[in-house]
């Protein structure tokens, strides 16, 4: 994707970047730079009972913006942003010892204060598991809020009306490619011994968050035109995710599954598959 990217980019450069003239004698750019800020609402779509979309969360991101005009009413858009994206979600926590329920937890380190991979293990002496169980606290996840930093490329098409007094307007449609950076998350959960609740913030997650993340770009906006070819944009745009946001099967959250009598359970990774939607707001400075 990078590679066919960048080739597009030298491509397009290289056959547009000199200026043309209109049919009226007006010169324009066809390749344009810019700046933009993109206030968003995030939410999550989960698969499964388990995990239950719990509202949304709203987030901002911005960064540069890269125009290269194909046509009279065409044009290739990209550039380099940093977004921030999350959502919440609710887990349905079945009970410890209600037969055939599942149950979502994890192991807390309180030295320090971080979540623990589900693969720790106390060890098979006695003194190990001891050990392991006074430095470390098993919490039932209730709810969560994520919290995650990508830096995209976004590549759509931008088709638009000519202009119309200083407004024009364009819809565009194409893929955004994100790579995660990091990731947080706000956490409301239950000691498994006590039921006490309790919350951590900030939590660091970011290995249990999928490394690339596409999604669907698809919005209409205006331009206006305030002199020369220095333009305000402004651009209403819904992104579907169509690639898993998180690790098909976390590597630090718990699913106890009990059995028919509620008196023995299995312990395996978090499956789990949250698909992102986003709807965004852009405001920016096409010069």
């Amino acid at each position: 994707m990078k590679k066919i990217l960048l080739i597009a980019i030298i491509a397009l450069t290289t056959n547009f970047a000199f200026a043309q003239t209109t049919d009226d004698g007006k010169d324009i750019k066809n390749v344009r730079f810019g700046i933009k800020i993109t206030p968003s609402l995030d939410w999550y779509k989960p698969d499964g009972k388990i995990l239950a979309g719990n509202g949304v969360a709203p987030k901002i991101g911005g960064g540069l913006i890269i125009e290269f005009r194909l046509a009279k009413v065409a044009s290739v858009c990209t550039g380099l942003q940093i977004d921030m994206a999350g959502g919440k979600i609710h887990y349905n926590n079945g009970g410890q010892t209600t037969a055939n329920a599942n149950t979502v937890s994890y192991y807390y380190s309180n030295s320090d204060d971080k979540i623990l991979p589900f693969n720790s293990s106390p060890g098979s002496d006695t003194s190990g598991s001891y050990n392991f169980y006074k430095a470390n606290t098993r919490y039932q996840l209730n709810d969560r809020t994520y919290s995650v930093s990508y830096i995209t490329i976004p590549l759509t098409l931008k088709l638009k009306t000519k202009q119309i007094g200083m407004m024009t307007y364009f819809g565009q449609i194409g893929i955004n490619s994100s790579i995660r950076w990091k990731a947080k998350a706000n956490d409301v959960v239950s000691n498994w011994n006590t039921n006490a609740n309790t919350s951590f913030t900030k939590v660091d997650i970011t290995k249990d968050i999928a490394p690339i993340h596409e999604t669907l770009n698809i919005g209409f906006g205006t331009e206006m035109n305030i002199s020369g070819s220095t333009s305000l944009t402004f651009g209403l745009n819904y992104l579907l995710g169509f690639t898993n946001t998180v690790k098909g099967t976390s590597d630090y959250l718990m699913k106890q599954t009990n059995n028919s009598s509620g008196t023995g359970y299995s312990l395996d990774g978090l499956p789990q598959n949250l698909k992102s939607n986003s709807v965004v707001l852009t405001v920016g400075v096409l010069f």
